[in-house]
């Protein structure tokens, strides 16, 4: 009979301390919705590494992406989607070793999966037109080239003399624009400086674009069209 209590206590016991740590649980452990872009960008945590873009706004605004060092337990990551999440956050109990996080994240759902078609631009392009120039061609009869980088919202090429880059400041499925651009500092004659003026100039006009296979055209602000690149092979 002693025994049947003995073992009756530990088992009512073990119900108490279970019922506690889940409720613990459940006190330290948040609900979040997160925005996650399609692509990962390269970050410092330890070590080198590939880190997933988040926000957390009702809405995708351009600039506010942030690096996510931690793994989201049960989220099966695609690159080139969009996705918008909920994910449970739970605080860790100490101690907590130096290099880990004292948060836990999990999948609870995947609210939307969208592929991003602002990627599409993500190539290298050929200058066929920009301003009065027709398939223009800069020092050394070469041709100007440029590379778009979607995912890491950046742009670099060849302006007809000179090394053009710069950052990628807003990109929607309609919307284009470029931030401050850089170029190397090699002087041009006159007709290559006209050249890369006008280049310049195309890139800080463009507010829109328009994607139709292997073309691309850069577009201002009253529509007018600023610069058509073809997609080199």
């Amino acid at each position: 009979m002693k025994i049947h209590l003995l073992l009756f206590s530990l088992l009512i016991l073990g119900m108490i301390s279970c019922k506690t740590a889940t409720k613990n649980k459940a006190l330290n452990t948040v609900e979040k919705t997160f925005w996650i872009n399609s692509a990962k960008l390269p970050c410092q945590g330890v070590g080198p590494m590939s880190c997933l873009q988040v926000q957390d706004g009702e809405k995708i605004e351009e600039g506010k992406w942030q690096n996510f060092f931690s793994n989201i337990e049960g989220f099966e990551y695609e690159p080139g989607n969009i996705y918008r999440i909920v994910v449970a956050v739970e605080q860790l109990p100490p101690p907590i070793p130096a290099d880990a996080s004292s948060l836990r994240y999990r999948l609870v759902k995947v609210i939307s999966k969208t592929a991003d078609k602002t990627l599409a631009i993500t190539d290298i392009w050929l200058v066929e037109k920009v301003g009065e120039y027709e398939k223009p061609k800069g020092m050394g009869d070469k041709s100007l080239t440029f590379e778009f980088n979607a995912s890491e919202r950046r742009m670099y090429g060849f302006s007809g003399c000179n090394t053009l880059r710069g950052p990628i400041t807003k990109l929607t499925e309609t919307e284009l624009e470029f931030g401050n651009l850089a170029s190397t500092m090699m002087a041009c004659g006159q007709a290559n400086m006209e050249l890369e003026r006008a280049v310049s100039n195309a890139f800080s006009q463009t507010k829109k674009y328009k994607w139709d296979g292997m073309l691309l055209t850069l577009i201002g602000a009253g529509n007018e069209v600023l610069m058509v690149l073809r997609k080199v092979d």
